[in-house]
C-alpha cells in the first residue's frame, strides 16, 4: 500500500510549483507603464572616435581702424582654427544687412610646426554704409567636428570734401554722384564743375546752397539716395523743371538720367507752369545773351547764361550755367515736352 501512495503526492507537488516559478519571471502586465513619445524618436548620430573638436577666431581685421574703413577701400579677415587637421576648409562670407556680399572657401593652412590652422579673406571695395560683418564657418568632417565665427561690425567712414581737393576719394564721390543722376564730371579733382553738381544735389534735397560736399552728402549717394524724384516718370523722354527747388532734370526710361542747378523766373517775371513743347532751337549766343536756347512756350526758352544765381532771377526762362548748355541743347530735340511745376 506505502508504494501506491507515494507516486500521486509526487506528480500533485509538481503540478502546482509550475505556475509559482511562472510568476517570479514575468510580473503582472497591470504594472507596467507607457512611456509618451513627442515627434520621431531621435536618431542616434554615428559615432566617430577620430574627429577632432574645432575651435575658431579671428585674431585680426586688417585695415580697420576704430571699427572701420574709408569709403572705397577693403579689409582682411585674418583667423584661427584648432586644432589644425590636414586637409580641411572654411568658408568665409561678408554680409551686409542679411544679404551675402562675397563667399568663399578656403583651405585651411598650418603655422608653422604648430597644431593650428590659418584662414583670410579679403572683403569687397566698402561703399555702402555699414555695418559689415565676416562670418567663418567649418563644416563637419569624419576627421574634425563643425564650428562657427562672428566677427566684430565694420562701419564705412565717409570724409569731408571741398572744392580744390583731389584724389580717389573725389573721384569716387564724383561717380556716385553720376549714379543719381548729377551732371558731374569725371577725374579725381574737385573743380567748379563738380561744385555746380554738389549744388544741384544741395538745392534738390533742401540744403544751404553752396558747392561744398560733406561726410553726409557721401553718405547719402552711398546709400543710393537723394537724386530727383520725377513727377511725370511715364512721360518717356522729357525735361521736368521743379521752380519750387530750382532745379531741372533731363528725363528718360522713368528716371532723371540729368539733373542740373538752374534759375527760374524772378518773383516780378516768373516762370509759367505747364506741360509745353519745344517749337524752336536757336544756337550760339542771342544779343540778350542767351547761349544756345530751346523754346517752348513764347519767349520762354531753357538755355545758358553767364548768371546763373541760387535763386531765381530771370525774365521767366530757365537758365542753366553756360558750361552744360551745348550738352543740354543738344539732349533736347524739337517737340520735347517741358514740365514745369512748384
Amino acid at each position: 500500500m506505502s508504494r501506491r501512495l507515494v507516486l500521486p503526492v509526487l506528480v500533485l507537488s509538481l503540478v502546482i510549483a509550475v505556475p509559482a516559478a511562472a510568476q517570479t519571471v514575468a510580473p503582472p502586465a497591470t504594472t507596467t507603464t507607457a512611456t509618451p513619445t513627442y515627434g520621431a524618436p531621435a536618431t542616434p548620430k554615428a559615432a566617430h572616435p577620430h574627429r577632432a573638436p574645432a575651435r575658431m577666431w579671428f585674431t585680426e581685421l586688417q585695415g580697420v581702424n576704430s571699427h572701420s574703413v574709408k569709403v572705397g577701400d577693403n579689409f582682411e579677415a585674418i583667423g584661427r582654427i584648432a586644432p589644425y587637421v590636414p586637409h580641411q576648409k572654411v568658408q568665409i562670407r561678408v554680409g551686409h544687412s542679411g544679404h551675402t556680399l562675397r563667399r568663399r572657401f578656403f583651405k585651411v593652412s598650418q603655422i608653422g610646426h604648430t597644431g593650428v590652422g590659418r584662414f583670410h579673406m579679403s572683403s569687397p571695395n566698402l561703399v555702402r554704409p555699414g555695418p559689415f560683418r565676416v562670418v567663418a564657418l567649418h563644416h563637419a568632417t569624419p576627421n574634425q567636428g563643425s564650428a562657427r565665427v562672428v566677427s566684430s561690425k565694420v562701419g564705412v567712414h565717409y570724409p569731408d570734401l571741398d572744392p580744390g581737393d583731389s584724389g580717389s576719394d573725389v573721384s569716387l564721390f564724383a561717380s556716385l554722384l553720376r549714379k543719381r543722376g548729377y551732371f558731374a564730371p569725371h577725374g579725381s579733382s574737385y573743380g567748379s564743375t563738380l561744385g555746380l553738381a554738389v549744388l544741384a544735389f544741395r538745392k534738390e534735397n533742401g540744403m544751404d546752397r553752396t558747392t561744398n560736399a560733406t561726410s553726409g552728402i557721401f553718405r547719402t549717394l552711398a546709400k543710393h539716395k537723394g537724386g530727383f524724384p520725377l513727377r511725370y516718370p511715364g512721360a518717356g523722354k522729357h525735361v521736368e523743371v521743379d521752380i519750387s527747388k530750382q532745379t531741372m532734370a533731363l528725363a528718360n526710361h522713368g528716371k532723371a538720367q540729368y539733373i542740373f542747378h538752374v534759375s527760374t523766373g524772378a518773383p516780378a517775371t516768373p516762370t509759367i507752369t505747364g506741360h509745353y513743347n519745344v517749337y524752336q532751337k536757336t544756337p550760339g549766343r542771342l544779343p540778350d545773351g542767351m547761349y544756345y536756347s530751346s523754346f517752348w512756350h513764347g519767349g520762354y526758352a531753357i538755355h545758358g547764361y553767364p548768371s546763373v544765381p541760387t535763386y531765381n532771377a530771370s525774365h521767366g526762362c530757365v537758365r542753366v550755367p553756360e558750361v552744360f548748355a551745348i550738352f543740354i541743347y543738344d539732349w533736347i530735340p524739337m517737340g520735347m515736352s517741358v514740365y514745369t511745376y512748384y
